[in-house]
Parts: C-alpha cells; sequence; structure tokens
C-alpha cells in the first residue's frame, strides 16, 4: 500500500510510455533479423537494401513518439528517406505499413509499398509495386515468407499466402493461396508473315 503523500503516475502515461519501449525493442529485433538475411550479400552493413529497410522502421517507431519528441523525429525521417532513397533510388516505403521481421530488399530499386500489412522473411526485387484500387483504396495483405520478383505488380485487397511466390513482370488481382506459384503468360514468336502485319520499316530510323 502507497504512503498518503506520494503520487501515482496517471495510468495512461504509464502506458504510453510502456508502449514506446515495447515498440523500440520491437524495432530492434526486427532490424536483428533483417540483418541476418544479407549474409549471402556480404553483409547487412554493405547493402542498401537494409539501410532502407532500417530507415522504414525508424520512421515507424518515431510515429509512436509523445508529440514533442515525434515532431522533429518524424521530419528528420521525411527529409533524409526522401533524399536518399526516394531521389537516389526510387523506393518508398510508407511508414505506416506493418512489415514483419526478416525484409529482404535484394535489389532496391523503384519499389513501393503503400501502408499495408506485410508477414515475416518478406523478399523482393526491383521494379516492385504493391498498390491499391478503388475508393476508398484497398490494400494487398501479403503473409510470411512470400517473394516478389523482378517487376511484380500486386493491386488492390487481395490477400497473397503464406509462402507464396510472385513470378517476374506478373500482375496480380485476384487472391493467391499460401505455397503456390504465380508466372507470368509465355512469349509468343511471331512468323515473318504475321509480323509483316506490323510493318517492316523500324519507326524510329526508316
Amino acid at each position: 500500500m502507497e504512503p498518503p503523500n506520494r503520487k501515482r503516475l496517471p495510468r495512461l502515461q504509464r502506458t504510453k510510455s510502456s508502449d514506446n519501449y515495447a515498440m523500440m525493442g520491437a524495432t530492434f529485433r526486427a532490424l536483428r533479423r533483417d540483418a541476418a538475411r544479407y549474409k549471402k550479400l556480404g553483409g547487412w552493413y554493405r547493402h542498401e537494401g537494409f539501410w532502407i529497410g532500417a530507415t522504414y522502421r525508424a520512421g515507424a517507431w518515431a510515429r509512436s513518439l509523445p508529440f514533442l519528441v515525434r515532431v522533429p523525429t518524424v521530419a528528420a525521417y521525411r527529409v533524409f528517406n526522401k533524399l536518399c532513397w526516394r531521389t537516389l533510388l526510387n523506393v518508398n516505403i510508407n511508414p505506416e505499413a506493418r512489415i514483419g521481421p526478416g525484409l529482404y530488399l535484394i535489389h532496391p530499386r523503384n519499389i513501393f509499398i503503400p501502408p499495408t500489412e506485410i508477414g515475416d522473411n518478406f523478399t523482393i526485387f526491383q521494379d516492385v509495386t504493391i498498390g491499391a484500387n478503388g475508393n476508398p483504396p484497398e490494400y494487398p495483405r501479403i503473409g510470411d515468407r512470400v517473394v516478389l520478383f523482378v517487376g511484380a505488380r500486386v493491386l488492390g485487397g487481395v490477400a497473397v499466402g503464406s509462402g507464396a511466390k510472385i513470378g517476374a513482370n506478373c500482375v496480380v488481382t485476384n487472391n493467391v493461396a499460401p505455397g503456390t506459384v504465380v508466372l507470368p503468360a509465355a512469349n509468343r514468336i511471331l512468323s515473318p508473315a504475321m509480323a509483316a502485319v506490323f510493318g517492316t520499316k523500324d519507326p524510329l530510323w526508316d
């Protein structure tokens, strides 16, 4: 039992402080899992993919801080993120996205991730868009151990099950079952006779 002259800390304030510490701990645990996945690429400290993921996690953590600390921290995150990653590499990961530990950006170029939910051990190659459709927008939900290969597009309020792999240049607008592989349509080669329909002159040089 507390002495009568001792003031109790308000419950709401104590809860916010504990949430901040919990968020910080979760961020560091996620970064350790992220770093472990870059061993085959020479180590986390040498790969820009890790630092892009670390910037995203720092931005997500900054949003949980108290107001007076959050404002300058989020402002610094936005400036750094825009100058380094969005301008130089055209990589935009929304800090409101919830991405599990083990984020793996192999060739981080031209990547867009909106405020969506993504599971653990997510692997993503270059030129990938995870986008919305409809009004209000609906974003995809992606499970654990999913791989998005070069040029993949996952659009709308679809669910991509755990362990799924989305092949290069695939456009996904329907649900993908866990453990399945989505392949692009096969290329077709036209015969010279059919190719003649498109004309024989080079539109740039002839």
